[in-house]
């Protein structure tokens, strides 16, 4: 069965269940697949971008300087519009298959998300992401840790394709043994792209398909080059090439610094000099050579320790960088359409320069619907993928790029106070607080300096200082007394490698799983928020459909144990438990139950198997807000946080708020920190003053999975963690959704993370729960900071 211009829909048991065509019953459009073998410097698309760079101190074998561009990826989509016999069918979790007559082969791509829209006739069309399944599999396997060794390539294949159900063929005479290893943690297409990279070698995965469109077997195939033996015709423009781009990367990089594991550098082994040079590449390319100028770049291999490995690693990416390099996209006519790998030459008289060149295709994007879309890919690839992910670059580049600055230049930080009482008393028994912030250029760097580099000093009203007024930190409480002039300042010796606090994400605690149904009590739907209780049950919150709020209450293991509803009463995204006497209440924001759009933050007696109207007498409302809020209450330091949803957060004293005050003490906008309303699905939150913390992740993994804390009162990001990329919790689900983010205590009087995640593997839908221990940065030692008059 190897029919063109189509593609078969498969369930997640990979049996044929439909048809998408050209021009059948169930018609598709706008599909485009691209699958390439190495990155240029002009793309990087991997479903997976978690990608570690590295190679081994020294290995034997033959070292291609490009091998350390190499990247399988394979991704596509396509639209279907609605209301067909099979677009139904066309959903997240299925499958769809097209057979590549070029290689002759079938493909297998995992439909991982799935987009509704209305187009100008108001017809609603499907828009289907998808990539291959190999990579979907591998993306939710963790292979069993490996030591690290000299490893043999099907010995290093075999040990991260195993247990995924894809069988390795291979056709390559590799005899390289690079130094492999596994942690245990590192998802499986991770490690593929590392393999793929050490043995510079290329993959093609696909699978067997019999005559009813059932999928028969899975195959990953690993190569030494891909259609190697394939020399394709000359490429011309105005003949089949329809239009060409020709990219160049113009200005070289002369002088490489390089950075190994955990920031090592190659000082110890370079004479001190964290760089080396290319004065022959530098003369040629760079004009003010003679001033001692050089093209700087900055390169990082995670898996390198050692200073000598670092250096000679250095020295052969630095031939990579050293030229001018040019990447060619051409459109070709669908007569013309070479194979992946496949080396052809291409020619293109009106182009300046002329063009008149070879190369092997390294990237190709085909359409059944519109074949004239067809592109391929090739010229010099060097790209050298790095480990953080694209999301989380900007802002940690520009942390660390700060405290780096600050610690070599104390100059550059500038102390901002902030006034939030004002300056002016009133009342000799008034306190008004003070708050500084350490600021390089426009990074808030403040949860990076321990709380005695917040240095505050009082003159007199006759300009000498005040000896016997010695306060530090960043949040003081002036009294009356303190009239005079306050100055505050940062002492950079007290900048620390760590912040405020951090995820202990070696320490994990899976609580467990449990489903989300109960046939018994009635209940459906994923869980909103979670909090345990002190007899060891927990309290939950679900969304029904009717805009009802329903609380369940579960024993030790999860099993739900009764329920309560409240109409009306909302999404249930985040609330908060007391307990009084035996009693447990429930801290939520209620909605009004009048035309205005008005929430309450209430206090609410958990009465098992009842439904309460959202005006029950039982209710107790304290304050509102004109809007809707999603709240957490900080019993333990006496704080209420009410999110704004989509990034505004407010902190008010709970003392206030049950006096009916919504009197804002501390508030922040967390698109300041990374989260993008437009791209994320905010979640939930939680406080531990004076920690905020707050999650976003859809539930259909369009976005990445995250969680964030923030200092409420200066302002500084403690981190900004990926539950996927940035931890290990061992999940191999198809959907991983941020649910419950709730600050809890341990037995020692230890913060900790709860967390939930509505989850679905294979169909069927489970909440997890995890705990998290959050760390706390230990005090630094005293620094002498005294002035001398």
């Amino acid at each position: 069965m190897a029919l063109t211009n189509q593609y078969l829909i498969l369930n997640p048991s990979l049996k044929r269940i439909g048809t998408l065509t050209v021009d059948g019953a169930t018609k598709f459009s706008n599909d485009s697949v691209k699958i390439q073998l190495a990155d240029a410097d002009t793309t990087s698309t991997a479903y997976d971008d978690d990608i570690n760079v590295g190679t081994k101190d020294s290995y034997t074998g033959t070292i291609n300087l490009n091998a350390q561009s190499k990247k399988f990826d394979h991704q596509g989509s396509l639209d279907v519009l609605q209301g067909q016999p099979d677009s139904d069918k066309v959903v997240a979790g299925n499958n769809l298959a097209y057979y590549d007559a070029l290689s002759g082969h079938w493909y297998v791509m995992h439909i991982y998300s799935v987009e509704e829209n209305n187009t100008a006739a108001t017809k609603h069309v499907t828009t289907a992401n998808f990539t291959n399944l190999c990579l979907f599999t591998l993306a939710h396997h963790y292979p069993v840790a490996m030591a690290e060794s000299d490893t043999a390539i099907k010995v290093a294949f075999t040990s991260v394709f195993s247990d995924t159900g894809w069988t390795l063929k291979f056709n390559t005479a590799n005899a390289m043994i690079p130094d492999i290893s596994i942690d245990g943690k590192t998802k499986a297409s991770t490690l593929l792209q590392t393999l793929l990279q050490a043995y510079n070698v290329e993959v093609d995965c696909y699978v067997e398909i019999d005559s009813q469109g059932n999928v028969q077997s899975k195959t990953c195939e690993v190569v030494d080059q891909l259609n190697v033996d394939k020399v394709y015709t000359e490429a011309i423009f105005g003949k089949n090439i329809t239009s060409i781009k020709r990219t160049t990367v113009s200005t070289p990089i002369t002088k490489l610094i390089a950075y190994g594991a955990n920031g090592s550098t190659i000082a110890d082994d370079n004479d001190g000099k964290v760089y080396i040079v290319d004065d022959e590449a530098n003369q040629k390319y760079n004009p003010d050579w003679q001033s001692g100028l050089y093209y700087e770049g900055v390169i990082t291999a995670n898996l390198i320790e050692h200073a000598a490995g670092l250096k000679s690693w250095a020295e052969q990416m630095l031939q990579l960088f050293n030229h001018p390099r040019t990447y060619y996209e051409v459109n070709v006519t669908p007569t013309f359409n070479p194979p992946l790998g496949a080396t052809i030459r291409f020619k293109d008289d009106q182009i300046t320069p002329a063009l008149d060149a070879s190369g092997r295709v390294i990237q190709r994007a085909i359409s059944f619907a519109n074949p004239y879309g067809n592109t391929v890919g090739f010229g010099e690839y060097v790209t050298v993928p790095v480990a953080t992910p694209a999301w989380l670059a900007g802002y940690q580049s520009a942390i660390s790029n700060a405290l780096e600055k600050a610690k070599t230049d104390a100059s550059s930080v500038k102390p901002v106070a902030l006034t939030p009482d004002g300056n002016n008393f009133t009342d000799p028994n008034q306190t008004k607080r003070l708050i500084l912030q350490a600021w390089e250029g426009s990074t808030n760097i403040s949860a990076y300096i321990d709380s005695k580099g917040f240095i505050w000093r009082r003159y007199n009203t006759d300009g000498t200082i005040d000896t016997s007024f010695n306060q530090t930190g960043y949040l003081v409480q002036a009294p009356y007394n303190a009239v005079g002039t306050l100055h505050g300042t940062i002492e950079t010796s007290y900048i620390q490698d760590d912040p405020d606090i951090k995820l202990q994400t070696d320490a994990i605690i899976n609580l467990g799983s449990f489903s989300q149904n109960d046939s018994t009590l009635g209940i459906t739907g994923a869980v909103q928020y979670m909090c345990p209780l002190s007899n060891g049950q927990y309290l939950t919150s679900r969304a029904s459909a009717n805009d009802d709020v329903i609380f369940v209450l579960h024993d030790t293991n999860f099993k739900p144990i009764s329920k309560m509803i409240i109409s009306g009463g909302g999404h249930g995204a985040s609330f908060s438990t007391e307990e009084v006497n035996g009693a447990v209440y429930i801290w939520y924001a209620i909605k009004s139950n009048s035309s205005v759009e008005e929430f309450a933050i209430s206090r609410i007696p958990y009465v098992a198997n009842v439904t309460l109207s959202n005006d029950d007498n039982r209710i107790t409302r304290f304050c509102t807000a004109n809007r809707y809020i999603r709240i957490n209450v900080d019993f333990k330091h006496g704080y209420v946080l009410c999110s704004h949803y989509h990034g505004k957060q407010d902190v008010l004293q709970l003392d206030d708020v049950k006096q009916g005050s919504y009197n804002v003490l501390y508030s922040f906008d967390a698109t300041n920190y990374g989260f993008d309303p437009n791209r994320q699905t905010y979640q939930s939150q939680g406080i531990d003053f004076p920690y905020v913390y707050f999650q976003s992740g859809d539930y259909n993994m369009k976005d990445p999975r995250m969680v964030y804390a923030v200092n409420a009162v200066h302002g500084g990001q403690e981190f900004a963690s990926n539950y996927l990329l940035d931890m290990d919790l061992g999940l191999t689900d198809d959907v991983i959704e941020p649910e419950t983010c709730n600050i809890i205590y341990s037995q020692t009087n230890q913060p900790e993370l709860l967390v939930t995640l509505n989850c679905k593997y294979q169909g069927n839908s489970l909440e997890r729960a995890f705990v998290i221990p959050i760390k706390t940065r230990p005090a630094a030692d005293d620094i002498n900071t005294s002035t001398t008059d």
